[in-house]
């Protein structure tokens, strides 16, 4: 029996790609709620400073992710956010392990609290987007 490939339902996809639109600000929305909900606490010392800077982060990416639909650039975030050739991975990696080196020395200065999370947190975030960045270089050099 020959199965043959069928295309998805074109309302369905629209649906998805419209609703996977918007969730990404709902979930940038519960970043800046939640940074305000740390930065009107402040129990700790630096839970007012982390606070905010989870709010300027998610709103900044809010509007860069906003004007890039409005550019008709919307390509998902793997295109906002992974490089696609060697010459940029060059540049992005020790960047990124930098930061991430950053948010260990952040972390181990702050024994306890939110700026301990924080760091531990930078830390990870730099690591998955190493090698998601790594990733996508070689997955499209050995695609060509």
């Amino acid at each position: 029996m020959v199965e043959s490939s069928r295309e998805p339902d074109t309302a369905a996809r629209a649906f998805w790609l419209w609703l996977g639109f918007w969730v990404q600000f709902l979930v940038l929305a519960v970043c800046v709620v939640l940074g305000a909900f740390a930065a009107s606490n402040a129990a700790q010392p630096g839970d007012y400073a982390a606070g905010l800077v989870l709010i300027v982060s998610a709103l900044t990416l809010a509007f860069l992710r906003l004007r890039q639909s409005f550019d008709q650039q919307y390509g998902g975030p793997r295109n906002f956010l992974f490089v696609e050739n060697m010459a940029s991975l060059a540049l992005v990696v020790p960047i990124f392990v930098v930061v991430g080196l950053a948010g260990l020395f952040v972390a181990r200065a702050w024994p306890n609290g939110s700026l301990h999370d924080g760091g531990i947190t930078l830390f990870i975030a730099s690591g998955v987007i190493v090698f998601l960045d790594i990733k996508q270089v070689f997955d499209r050099t050995t695609s060509l």
